[in-house]
């Protein structure tokens, strides 16, 4: 996947605590790695013209268990809109408590490297620790 994957990247949430994995590939990529049960994102993404955005990059949603090291895919999906910087991101996955949709602003961080994150986004007040980030 990461061969394919623009990039990729992980989504943490606190309460209860899920991990998250995701693969940013162009549209076709990931259209053809839809499972039956994703078709519906696909349309979706369709019938509000996401397809057609510039540069937009999309993922399918895989549950990351730390301590078996398993993925496993949930019904989900995110689309990263390099222009107006925004991340779309939609997690349906009862089994973890975790049904959600939520839209990020992403920010770049102002150190880069090998394992240094290219950007964050989050629904919490980051302005003392995204300087670090």
């Amino acid at each position: 996947m990461f061969r394919k994957a623009v990039f990729n990247g992980t989504v943490e949430l606190r309460s209860p605590y899920v991990k998250y994995l995701v693969d940013y590939m162009d549209l076709q990529t990931w259209e053809n790695k839809a499972k039956q049960y994703q078709m519906p994102h696909v349309h979706s993404v369709v019938n509000e013209r996401l397809d057609k955005e510039p540069g937009a990059l999309f993922s399918w949603v895989l549950h990351y268990d730390s301590l078996t090291k398993t993925k496993v895919g949930v019904d989900g999906f995110s689309i990263y809109l390099p222009q107006s910087r925004n991340l779309y991101l939609v997690i349906n996955d009862p089994t973890h408590e975790v049904v959600e949709e939520w839209v990020l602003q992403t920010h770049g961080c102002k150190t880069a490297g090998p394992g240094k994150p290219v950007f964050i986004a989050t629904n919490m007040d980051l302005s003392n620790s995204l300087q670090a980030a």
